[in-house]
């Protein structure tokens, strides 16, 4: 985490989509069963983008009969994003199991997530703006132009990697390294999600 402590205008929060499955199957952790992993991160981002048709020819169209409603399709979505979250946990395990290589022994899952944004950190910083926080899977950025959006936007997806802005703040208050407190700006979208 990095954190500058204090009270910015203007912040916008680019978060990546599934830091760790994308990590995941940007690495090939599965070999073989990577693709179906893929899959079903793919089906929880159309679900979420209310692509129901998409989301229902994935897995050989097992789940197009959980896409009739929003609430059927919202369940599903919680449940993909569950089976996704508690694999990358297994990848990491102390105990036994099917997703854990002995040799993994510092969560090379993770590590690759850290050193991206660290890197995307650094990079962003030698472009003259302002970093205001740092963390797992976001980047808060002050005063953000068109430029920089399509900079992280890019740098993104050189990685297998896919930002959203998650925020957009007309004031934003760092409190330490994990705290903040913001006022949403008025083009601020997320409140509809």
């Amino acid at each position: 985490v990095f954190s500058n402590p204090g009270c910015w205008l203007n912040a916008w929060c680019f978060d990546v989509g599934g830091l760790h499955p994308a990590s995941i199957i940007a690495m090939d952790k599965f070999g073989e069963y990577t693709k179906i992993y893929k899959e079903i991160r793919d089906a929880r981002i159309f679900i979420k983008h209310h692509d129901y048709e998409s989301a229902g020819k994935l897995l050989g169209g097992i789940l197009k009969k959980y896409l009739t409603s929003e609430d059927d399709a919202d369940n599903l979505s919680r449940a993909l994003k569950l089976i996704l979250n508690s694999t990358y946990g297994f990848c990491s395990a102390t105990f036994d199991n099917p997703f854990r290589d002995p040799r993994d022994l510092d969560n090379i899952v993770a590590k690759r997530g850290a050193l991206f944004m660290i890197t995307l950190k650094e990079s962003v910083k030698k472009l003259g703006y302002n970093v205001l926080h740092c963390k797992t899977d976001s980047i808060k950025i002050e005063n953000p132009d068109e430029f920089i959006s399509n900079y992280i936007f890019e740098f993104g997806k050189k990685y297998g990697y896919e930002f959203e802005i998650e925020n957009k703040f007309e004031r934003l208050c760092l409190i330490n390294r994990a705290v903040y407190i913001g006022k949403l700006a008025k083009d601020d979208a997320s409140w509809l999600l």
